[in-house]
């Protein structure tokens, strides 16, 4: 039987995947921007001649924290700092648990270079405890250097595994934005092709579960589901189109919970509120008005 207390996790923290590198150029920020769900009106996204020159989403930074999209060195399946801790409790159970992507947070220190090359370092900072009966959340960090060693971008990621709640850990507590009692300021609707997921996962979040439908079936969903950091791309574009049209260089902190699963080829609500001159919260509903991504934090260059 497993000796459940609060030091268990204890030897996991600050352990990662290693120093990598991501080399990318036009062809890979022209396909995320498609994988997200830019459109063939986007040119600035995905023309490498446009006149104004090609521009690149700020959520492309994402793309290093799964280790295996163009990462030396490789790894042939996707494998981030929270599958540490997944592999530390399905060895202690003896079984494969629950497990699933929270929250990510997304603090640009600087405009993303176009093409160049992601130097990565990542680790767990902390197991925290959601009680009894309630699992734990892996508190996983990434930072990116370019070649130079610059600081891009740091990545808080927060990720659910449903065992050993309880352990008697540092708590954890999910931020909350505060909705304001009124319409939202920007509205908009906006197709997620059926085929996204398929198209996202050439950018290497390769996961069976978004693609094969026995696999989906077998965890207990309808059918393949859209990758959590897609949808956090797709609705980063959204508030990039209605706030700043094609200037994703403006984009300093994005942050968003993964609320319920998303399936693609439906029509997706973006609802967000201005705070104040360069910040928004925001959330994303579904066509049937179920709550995709919630207690969104949008900032930007005013």
């Amino acid at each position: 039987m497993t000796d459940i207390n609060k030091d268990m996790f204890k030897d996991l923290i600050g352990r990662g995947c290693g120093a990598r590198k991501m080399e990318y150029d036009w062809r890979n920020v022209v396909l995320y921007a498609l994988g997200v769900g830019a459109g063939k009106y986007d040119l600035p996204y995905i023309f490498e001649q446009n006149p104004g020159g090609l521009k690149i989403l700020p959520t492309f930074a994402l793309l290093p924290y799964l280790n295996n999209v163009n990462m030396e060195p490789l790894r042939h399946v996707p494998y981030a700092p929270n599958e540490i801790v997944g592999d530390f409790i399905t060895e202690k159970l003896g079984y494969l648990q629950n497990r699933l992507h929270m929250a990510m947070d997304l603090i640009l220190h600087r405009p993303l270079p176009v093409e160049g090359a992601f130097l990565t370092e990542d680790r767990v900072n902390d197991v925290l405890d959601r009680g009894e009966g309630k699992g734990v959340v892996a508190d996983c960090q990434m930072d990116i250097y370019d070649r130079a060693g610059n600081p891009l971008a740091t990545l808080h990621s927060y990720h659910y595994h449903s065992a050993f709640g309880g352990f008697g850990g540092p708590a954890f507590k999910s931020p909350k934005q505060p909705y304001p009692d009124r319409p939202a300021d920007i509205e908009v609707t906006e197709y997620m092709a059926d085929n996204l997921a398929v198209l996202y996962r050439l950018t290497g979040d390769t996961n069976r579960v978004h693609i094969d439908p026995k696999m989906a079936e077998d965890f207990g969903y309808k059918m393949p589901f859209m990758q959590g950091l897609c949808t956090y791309g797709f609705v980063t574009r959204m508030l990039i189109q209605a706030v700043m049209p094609y200037e994703p260089e403006r984009v300093k902190h994005v942050y968003a919970q993964m609320r319920a699963v998303c399936y693609p080829g439906q029509n997706m609500k973006l609802e967000a509120w201005k705070l104040e001159e360069g910040k928004i919260i925001f959330q994303l509903k579904d066509e049937e008005d179920r709550l995709i991504l919630g207690n969104g934090l949008f900032e930007y260059q005013a």
